[in-house]
Formats: structure tokens, sequence, C-alpha cells
């Protein structure tokens, strides 16, 4: 059996370092803030309209998916140099 060999104290992670944590671009908080729009939207639309069974089979089977997708796909490209504040 192979061992892989053990770095030197000098060479080891220093833990003391801190990881400079950046915060989320202004996109991804609007990503995230209409998907959280758009789930309690739809749970009051099914609230306020339980027989409208053609409305939830519109709005939840296909509608809601495909903006999902949009938002999350929208929320984490990246942003153009312009949008970064």
């Amino acid at each position: 059996m192979h061992q892989a060999p053990i770095a030197p104290a000098s060479e080891a992670p220093n833990p003391s370092a801190t990881i400079d944590v950046t915060a989320l671009p202004a996109r991804s908080l609007w990503g995230v803030a209409g998907l959280v729009v758009l789930t309690v939207g739809s749970m009051g639309l099914a609230w306020r309209f339980p027989d409208a069974t053609l409305l939830h089979f519109l709005w939840v089977a296909q509608a809601v998916p495909v903006l999902y997708f949009f938002l999350a796909w929208w929320g984490t490209r990246p942003s153009r140099p312009h949008d970064v504040s």
C-alpha cells in the first residue's frame, strides 16, 4: 500500500486564514425573491380558488415550472460589469 507523503508544517494550510466571502449579486437576490413570491402567490391562488381545477392545472403544472426554471437560470447567470454595484 502506498501512502501519500505528509506535508511539513511550513506547507500545511493555515487554519486561521480568513476566507474572502463576497455578498450575493443583486441578480441572485432578485431571483430568490422571485421564487419566494411565485411560491407564496401560487399557494395563495390555490387557496383562494379551490374549485378552479383548470386554473390549477394551467398554473401549477404548466406555467410555474417554466417560471421556476427561468428565475433559477436568470438568477445564476453572471452579472454584466455595469450590474455590479
